[in-house]
């Protein structure tokens, strides 16, 4: 005899959903997880899912989402402190995010060249987007289209650096820091945009 089922709020059962797939994908690709397994690894019937998110890729998009954003945790004290200092700030922040959120996020950061879809380009476009504008704000510059176009390509050389620290163990916490720092540097070097992009 099966133990019955808690019943939960939608909320408390749709979050239960994702964490159960969040685990799944942290180590298998997209189309190795059925959404039977899916259900099965959250304890609920199948057609919740189907409930909850549409269908099987809804959900692999909301794992996505909450994987690739960078946490919200409290940036360190720029005080007084230098362009420079700031950077260094910054991208050291954003390497004990990676450390602590980890490989999930590392996977899940590069999921849109496994998959290549329009649906998951977007959801790594807007985080991209987002971490953009946190470092503009972290570095005391204007959030402006063109700066934030300079820098949305910082997102990608970050997660393959994160890549090359914590799977490959190809460079040590320091090398990371060191070229995430000059390269974030030379992205937002003389800043001053020469024309407003629309």
């Amino acid at each position: 005899m099966s133990a019955p089922r808690l019943r939960l709020a939608p909320a408390e059962r749709r979050q239960q959903i994702i964490d159960a797939a969040r685990v799944l994908y942290s180590d298998r690709a997209y189309d190795d997880v059925s959404t039977a397994e899916l259900a099965e690894a959250a304890g609920v019937a199948r057609g919740l899912i189907n409930h909850y998110f549409g269908d099987k890729r809804e959900l692999f998009l909301e794992v996505m989402r909450g994987s690739i954003l960078m946490p919200t945790q409290a940036l360190p004290d720029y005080d007084g402190r230098t362009l420079e200092e700031r950077a260094r700030l910054t991208m050291d922040w954003i390497l004990d995010a990676a450390t602590t959120y980890g490989q999930a996020w590392v996977a899940a950061s590069g999921a849109a060249n496994l998959h290549g879809a329009s649906d998951v380009q977007a959801v790594v476009d807007e985080a991209d987007d987002r971490a953009a504008r946190l470092v503009l704000d972290a570095l005391g510059l204007p959030d402006s289209p063109h700066l934030r176009a300079r820098l949305r390509p910082m997102a990608a050389l970050t997660k393959a650096v994160c890549r090359e620290w914590l799977q490959r163990k190809t460079y040590s916490r320091d090398e990371a820091l060191d070229l995430l720092t000059d390269s974030v540097l030379l992205f937002v070097h003389d800043h001053a945009p020469t024309k407003e992009l629309p």
